[in-house]
């Protein structure tokens, strides 16, 4: 390789000060030329002290040492004293480099593969008994042209760009709005749907901040569930009535809680009731459950024995197997809602459903086939409504 030029003499006596680094150039004749030489040579260390900085040196026959610097791993400033007699491997080439931590690390096998989680210092091939040659590795970390992959990023040079840039003015608020979910979105085109997904035991969770402050700002939450419903369910906030509304296909039906109508027997019951009416029912909605309770139940020779609760709508069943109790479930209070006897099936082709008004009527049935020693005392039957469409 040729050797590097250097300035011609007359270029060289013509300078004082090398304006980059501050170094005086000491004239001939200068006198006395040793002191100048000294204050020149004191300042030229200065400005190469930081070129010393974590500096692999040969210190032993097969050790190494490391001058002490400073330096920035990943998200942590390193001030590193320095290190001796870090031992290298014989007969072969030992990488050595400084941790976060600031720790110097050496192996044969190179370099790690994260290169934004240290510092490479050098690489030291010995023989047997000495040190051939010490590779200085440091440029690799502040003479690099930085990629994703070693600044720890999954985006593309391609993607930080278009976001530095910002988006071209060519796309208009139209086009925006499509990508963005406007009322004519096609933004299913553009990107993909992160799952929000709860265990079985857990729950998931969804905050929706409406900060516009406008309380006829159409904002809504979208459930889609396709393995268990056709439609997808949708939660707004009626600007109406200001309560929250669900839709599901062409159903609307305002959430705002649930109503009771209750019977209760005191004493004990010595036979059946039929449709005994409860009461006319207070909202529109649909029939959710029916509750049977006794203070102290039946019991009898036969365990088969005991009481079950059936409701009517208009005089139509609403249940299709009803509310029971039996002697079975055992002497004292037993109720179908705290795992005592069988809870009450509800229809489910819509005979269940109740409107503002319409008559509830109650069947209590008492089965005694074997030997009572014990009637059934206090008995209370409670019937659930969910509101189901706006008042």
């Amino acid at each position: 390789m040729p050797e590097e030029l250097q300035p011609d003499d007359a270029v060289l006596l013509s300078r004082t000060r090398d304006e980059a680094t501050g170094v005086d150039y000491i004239p001939t004749g200068r006198s006395p030329y040793v002191l100048e030489y000294r204050r020149s040579l004191h300042r030229t260390l200065r400005v190469a002290e930081r070129a010393g900085d974590l500096r692999v040196y040969a210190d032993g026959d097969l050790t190494v040492g490391v001058k002490p610097g400073r330096c920035y791993i990943g998200e942590t400033a390193v001030a590193f004293a320095g290190a001796d007699a870090v031992a290298v491997t014989p007969d072969t080439v030992t990488t050595l480099w400084l941790d976060a931590a600031g720790v110097v690390q050496t192996s044969t096998d190179g370099l790690p593969a994260d290169r934004a989680t240290f510092i490479p210092l050098a690489r030291v091939a010995a023989d047997t008994a000495a040190i051939d040659t010490i590779t200085d590795l440091r440029g690799e970390a502040f003479l690099q042209a930085a990629g994703p992959a070693s600044l720890g990023l999954v985006a593309t040079a391609d993607e930080i760009n278009q976001a530095l840039s910002g988006i071209d003015p060519s796309v208009t608020d139209s086009a925006l709005n499509r990508v963005t979910g406007g009322p004519l979105s096609d933004a299913d085109l553009y990107h993909t749907h992160t799952s929000l997904s709860a265990n079985e035991a857990g729950e998931a969770k969804v905050y929706l901040t409406n900060n516009s402050l406008s309380p006829t700002a159409d904002l809504s939450v979208r459930f889609s569930v396709p393995e268990r419903y056709l439609y997808d369910t949708v939660l707004k906030v009626n600007p109406d009535h200001h309560l929250l509304e669900q839709r599901y296909g062409s159903d609307v039906y305002t959430l705002v809680g649930a109503a009771s109508l209750s019977y209760v027997h005191a004493g004990t019951l010595t036979a059946s009731l039929t449709n005994h009416p409860l009461g006319p029912v207070p909202i529109t909605g649909r029939i959710v459950a029916v509750v049977l309770s006794v203070a102290d139940n039946l019991q009898s020779s036969d365990t088969g024995d005991g009481l079950t609760a059936a409701i009517d709508v208009n005089g139509t069943p609403a249940t299709q197997a009803p509310a029971s109790l039996s002697s079975a479930d055992g002497p004292g209070f037993a109720c179908t809602d705290r795992g005592d006897g069988t809870s009450a099936t509800l229809n489910t082709d819509g005979s269940a459903g109740v409107s503002r008004g319409d008559l509830l009527t109650l069947n209590l049935t008492r089965t005694a086939a074997g030997t009572v020693t014990q009637e059934a005392v206090d008995i209370a039957v409670l019937v659930v409504v969910r509101a189901a469409r706006p008042e």
